[in-house]
């Protein structure tokens, strides 16, 4: 495939479906990890050759159209995805694979380099938001007005610290989409352009696939933050658990608030005893119902909690006590304690001071007991004692398979 493209745009949904069909057939690259999985497959019954040929036959017509053609006739053959497939052939498919991942990385580079330069002439609120990723955010609603659109962006649990965003695009000049923009369409990949005088916003959505592209004269921009109480219950599974008024109790009724929802948002004030000024909510028969005025909006509990529609223009980091650091002396007995929020100190304390503690650190590593649960963090930490060349032979033998293949070689025997 071209993957420069015929357009001034980097990304293209052609790029993007290309890059989807490249990793439609994974396979094994190891031989230990062959041999892992057909003892696997010939302990649990399974018929391993029976259901790689399958996985094969499902994609095969789709493999033969963007695979060079060395590999068409293990395709056509059912042996692409075997272990039987010759060592070579293998390492020819995997470098394939790895190469044209890293040309479409490369254009997801030159579209970021493209919109950190663009969002350098834009408003304030507008570099906010494009200092953080939109991906995996969500469209909840969209209104236009003339010549201009205003998209509801809900970006809860995405890659941002915003909870909700609106980008208002003005004096709108072109504007081109294969699937009309819609409610639900998610941010996958998107590039911001400055174009003579004018700004180019390209977005590929998923739910469902689509391209759009707008170009405009000027894009404004505002976004709000959850209070930082809505994070601590959400992380502690106790979300569902807290009523309204309670949720309100907690906040600080110094900031501003607003209550958003797929429908609207309204400015809303908060007095003593966990009550709102400016609208009505009425929780009856698995729904509640929001009441502005005349009008009234109806939400399922089973989709909604009210408690998720309340946003702030303050942003508090709910974790900020976890980063100050503990004595010393606190250190190991804080690490085996029950306390989280202490552990998570102590853990950060480690990584911070990693020479200083670095017996504390091979002690704890020694006895701490892996799960499925910490595996990933535990990692991450493990790696970079590892860097930092403090763990002892022991510790290293222990985690050998969890150590990156490019860490720096180091311990303390």
């Amino acid at each position: 495939m071209d993957w420069e493209g015929v357009s001034m745009w980097n990304l293209t949904k052609q790029a993007k479906e290309h890059f989807q069909s490249i990793h439609i057939l994974p396979i094994i690259e190891s031989d230990e990890e062959w041999a892992y999985i057909v003892a696997e497959a010939k302990s649990e019954g399974v018929d391993l050759q029976k259901q790689l040929i399958g996985e094969l036959e499902e994609v095969k017509s789709e493999l033969l159209t963007i695979l060079p053609k060395q590999f068409s006739p293990f395709v056509e053959a059912g042996t692409l995805n075997q272990p039987t497939l010759p060592k070579t052939i293998r390492e020819d498919y995997l470098n394939w694979v790895r190469e044209e991942t890293s040309k479409f990385e490369d254009i997801l580079d030159a579209a970021q380099k493209e919109t950190q330069h663009a969002m350098t002439s834009l408003p304030p609120s507008v570099q906010e938001i494009f200092h953080y990723s939109l991906h995996d955010s969500r469209i909840d609603r969209l209104d236009r007005e003339g010549d201009n659109l205003h998209l509801w962006i809900n970006t809860d649990g995405g890659f941002t610290p915003h909870s909700y965003i609106l980008l208002t695009f003005q004096d709108i000049v072109d504007e081109e989409i294969d699937v009309a923009l819609q409610e639900g369409h998610w941010f996958i990949y998107y590039e911001l352009q400055r174009q003579n005088e004018h700004y180019a916003f390209r977005v590929l959505f998923e739910s469902p696939d689509s391209e759009w592209t707008i170009t405009m004269k000027q894009l404004k921009g505002e976004y709000y933050f959850h209070p930082k109480e809505y994070t601590l219950l959400k992380d502690e599974g106790n979300l569902s658990k807290t009523s309204l008024q309670d949720f309100l109790v907690r906040l600080n009724r110094d900031y501003s608030y607003w209550f958003i929802t797929p429908d609207f948002i309204h400015s809303i004030n908060l007095i003593e005893g966990g009550k709102i000024v400016g609208l009505d909510i009425q929780v009856k028969e698995g729904q509640f119902i929001v009441t502005i005025g005349s009008t009234s909006y109806t939400y399922s509990l089973s989709d909604y909690h009210p408690i998720q529609f309340i946003h702030t223009n303050v942003y508090e980091d709910p974790y900020a006590n976890q980063n100050e650091p503990l004595s010393f002396a606190e250190v190991e007995d804080a690490v085996l304690s029950d306390d989280l929020e202490l552990q998570a100190r102590a853990w950060n304390t480690m990584y911070t001071f990693p020479l200083e503690l670095k017996d504390i650190i091979n002690s704890v590593l020694g006895n701490v007991v892996q799960t499925e649960e910490n595996e990933m963090l535990l990692s991450v930490y493990v790696n970079h004692f590892y860097r930092e060349g403090i763990l002892t032979s022991d510790n290293i033998e222990r985690f050998y398979s969890t150590l990156e293949p490019n860490s720096e070689d180091g311990y303390q025997g």
